[in-house]
C-alpha cells in the first residue's frame, strides 16, 4: 500500500512539474511574441492556387491575387478568371486570329517576374510585329502552372486549352524535374495524376482523388497535424514543435531532391526508375501530339534549360560534368531532339542558345538577387532572351 502511495505521489509531482513547465513555456513564448501558425490541413487557403482540381490535383485559382515575395521580383500576382497566370482571354477566337497555347510548369507560369516580363508575353508582343502575321491578332496564352509534370499538362490541354481553339500548342518541358514528376517512384508530391503502361497503352491513374492529407507529401506535414486544428492554432508550444519537425523534413527534402534530380543528365540504366520515367514522359508527349493533330492544330516541344547547363563559368560547368561523370550536360536535350525527329514533333532546345548568350555576355540568365545566384528559374533577362528567340523562330516558320 505504501509503495502505491509513493508511486501516486511521484506521478503527481511529475505531472505537476510537467504542467507547470508547459504553462510557463507557453506564457514565455506569448510574451516573447513567438508564433508559428500552421496551415489548416484540408483548407483551401492559398490565394493563388486551389488544391481540389479533380483532373490535375492543384490548379490556379480563378481571379486569385497575392503579393509575391519569394524567389524573384516582388510584385502583385493576379490570376485571370480561368485560373491561369495570364491576361484575360475570350473563349471566342478573333476572326483571323492566331492563338498559341503554352503548357509548362513554373518556368512558364513565371511567378518570379512581372506578367509583362514573361517569355510568353514577350513572344506575343514580338510576334505581333512579325511581317508574316501583320494582319492577324496574335495571342500567346499562358497555361503554365507551378510544379506541373507532363501528365498534368496533358490534363490541362484536355480540359481547358481546347476551349480557346489554339492554332499551335507548345509544350515547355523542363527535364530538371518533369521526368520525376511523371513517375511515382521518383516523385514526393502525389496530389497529381500519373499515367502508367497497361498492355502497351498509357492509362491514367487518378488515385490522387482519394489521398489522405498525410499521403500527399511526406516532407510537408508533421505528426502534430493529426491533432485537432484548434489545439494547434492556440498552442505556441505545439506550433514550435511542428515548426522544428517540418524544418527538419524540408532539410531532408533538399538533400533527397539534390540526390535524385541529377540523374536526368545521364542516360538511364536499363530497367531503372529513370528509364521508366523517360518511357512514360515520351509516351505522354506522343499522346499530346496525337490529340493536337486530331484537332488540326500544330504542336511543338521546347526543352527548358537547367541553370547548371548554362553557367557562364566554364570551370564550374566542367567541375559538375566531372562529378557526374558525363561528357556533356545536354543528354536530355539531345535525346528529346532525336525523339522529335522520330515522332514528327518539332523540338527547339533552349539550353544551347542560352548558354551561348551567357558565354558571350558573362551574364547568368537564371537566378535572382534574393535567391540562388545563377540558379533556379529564368530571371528577367532570361525570359526576355527566350521570348525573343522563340518569336524569331516562329516568325520565320510562319513566313515560310
Amino acid at each position: 500500500m505504501k509503495k502505491l502511495k509513493n508511486l501516486a505521489i511521484n506521478l503527481g509531482l511529475t505531472l505537476g512539474t510537467l504542467i507547470f513547465t508547459l504553462t510557463v513555456s507557453e506564457i514565455g513564448l506569448r510574451i516573447a511574441g513567438i508564433e508559428h501558425p500552421a496551415p489548416h490541413i484540408g483548407a483551401d487557403k492559398n490565394p493563388l492556387h486551389t488544391f481540389k482540381d479533380m483532373y490535375r490535383g492543384w490548379a490556379g485559382k480563378p481571379n486569385g491575387k497575392a503579393f509575391w515575395q519569394e524567389e524573384g521580383i516582388p510584385s502583385e500576382i493576379k490570376m485571370n478568371s480561368a485560373g491561369f497566370r495570364d491576361y484575360e482571354r475570350s473563349k471566342n477566337k478573333p476572326e483571323n486570329g492566331l492563338r498559341i497555347a503554352l503548357l509548362g510548369d513554373s518556368f512558364t507560369e513565371a511567378l518570379n517576374v512581372k506578367l509583362e516580363d514573361t517569355y510568353g508575353a514577350i513572344m506575343e508582343e514580338n510576334l505581333q510585329q512579325c511581317p508574316a502575321l501583320k494582319n492577324r491578332k496574335v495571342e500567346v496564352m499562358n497555361f503554365g502552372v507551378n510544379g506541373y509534370g507532363t501528365a498534368q499538362e496533358l490534363m490541362t490541354l484536355r480540359h481547358h486549352v481546347w476551349d480557346y481553339q489554339p492554332d499551335l500548342v507548345i509544350l515547355a518541358l523542363y527535364p530538371g524535374n518533369d521526368l520525376s514528376n511523371n513517375f511515382r517512384n521518383l516523385e514526393h508530391d502525389h496530389l497529381r495524376p500519373y499515367f502508367v503502361y497497361k498492355d502497351g497503352q498509357l492509362v491514367a491513374d487518378m488515385s490522387f482523388r482519394n489521398l489522405k492529407f498525410w499521403q500527399r507529401n511526406r516532407y510537408a506535414f508533421s505528426l502534430v497535424d493529426f491533432l485537432p486544428y484548434g489545439l494547434i492554432k492556440n498552442s505556441r508550444i505545439i506550433q514550435l514543435i511542428r515548426k522544428v519537425d517540418v524544418d527538419a523534413k524540408r532539410r531532408q527534402y533538399n538533400q533527397d531532391y539534390n540526390a535524385i534530380n541529377i540523374d536526368f543528365y545521364k542516360e538511364p540504366l536499363p530497367n531503372s526508375d529513370w528509364e521508366e520515367a523517360w518511357e512514360v514522359t515520351e509516351g505522354l508527349i506522343k499522346l499530346m501530339r496525337d490529340e493536337v493533330y486530331e484537332k488540326n492544330a500544330d504542336f511543338m516541344l521546347i526543352t527548358v534549360s537547367h541553370s547548371s547547363q548554362v553557367l557562364p563559368d566554364i570551370q564550374e560547368r566542367n567541375s559538375l560534368k566531372k562529378s557526374l561523370n558525363v561528357s556533356n550536360l545536354f543528354y536530355p536535350d539531345i535525346r528529346l531532339k532525336n525523339f522529335g525527329k522520330e515522332e514528327n514533333i518539332p523540338v527547339y532546345n533552349l539550353a544551347g542558345p542560352i548558354w551561348n548568350e551567357a558565354k558571350k555576355t558573362g551574364k547568368c540568365l537564371h537566378g535572382f538577387d534574393n535567391a540562388l545566384p545563377c540558379g533556379g528559374h529564368w530571371n528577367v533577362e532570361g525570359h526576355k532572351f527566350v521570348g525573343e528567340i522563340m518569336s524569331d523562330y516562329l516568325c520565320e516558320k510562319y513566313r515560310n
